[in-house]
């Protein structure tokens, strides 16, 4: 799993579950990660935009 940069999910051009994980479209690079660790992703962020 490569997480070792910060994906913006404005640069997050498609995101497809492929069996348990998902895998996520951005203009330079596919990364693929667990379904739960990207869900989790997701949550925070939309936590944080809310906090603002």
């Amino acid at each position: 799993m490569e997480l070792g940069r910060i994906v913006y999910p404005e640069y997050i051009e498609a995101a497809v579950r492929v069996g348990e994980d998902i895998s996520i479209l951005t203009p330079d690079a596919i990364i693929t990660i667990p379904r739960r660790i990207f869900q989790t992703y997701i949550t925070d962020w939309l936590e944080a935009v809310v906090e603002i």
